[in-house]
């Protein structure tokens, strides 16, 4: 595969098809056809920094989407949903919060493998709260672990990266009080649908 890469990289060089560009290498990288080693000696070591790092970049990328679209999983009762976060699932899941911020008090929904059934106000509430929670504490990782890798000057340092590990200060600290002003409004949101809740009992 990396000699058939390098071929039509080439081949983009001169002008002639079938061609790849930089862009489709690192694609090739992200999609596991080659390695990013294999993309630095195919663009030349002069453009390896930039070449790891954009590889890199992808990668945490990809890893960052992996993490939510796999989901959350939510106490129920005495059992434990799990709701899958693609897009259109985030999407069902705010349409369903949107439900109970327009005042309704129950509705159905499916949890992966389950059958649908009706959920309540409170546990459609920590659905919506559970997705939020792990979309907002992995984009916010994310951001943060994409601007330490920007700050990075050798392509052995962009290389030991890995999603997942501790952040480095000062980014750990800032994204620990982004966290925190999300946490807040996640209780917020708790809060008032509680004060809601008793003033319609009473």
């Amino acid at each position: 595969m990396k000699d058939k890469l390098r071929e039509m990289y080439e081949n983009g060089l001169r002008g002639i098809e079938p061609s790849i560009s930089a862009n489709g290498l690192l694609k090739a990288v992200a999609n596991g056809w080659i390695t990013t080693e294999d993309a630095v000696e195919i663009l030349g070591s002069d453009n390896a920094l930039e070449t790891v790092r954009a590889a890199k970049l992808l990668e945490i990328s990809k890893a960052c989407n992996a993490v939510i679209v796999a989901g959350v999983d939510v106490p129920i009762g005495d059992r434990r949903d799990h709701f899958n976060l693609k897009l259109e699932d985030q999407s069902n899941i705010n349409n369903l919060f949107r439900v109970v911020e327009l005042g309704g008090t129950e509705y159905p929904y499916q949890a992966d493998g389950g059958v649908c059934r009706i959920y309540t106000a409170a546990e459609i509430a920590a659905i919506y709260i559970a997705a939020q929670t792990l979309i907002t504490t992995q984009t916010t990782y994310h951001n943060e672990l994409k601007q330490y890798v920007q700050t990075l000057t050798s392509a052995e340092e962009v290389s030991a990266i890995q999603y997942g590990m501790t952040l480095p200060e000062p980014y750990l600290t800032e994204m620990n009080e982004k966290l925190t002003v999300a946490q807040q409004q996640m209780q917020a949101i708790v809060d008032r649908m509680q004060q809601a809740a008793a003033t319609n009992q009473a």
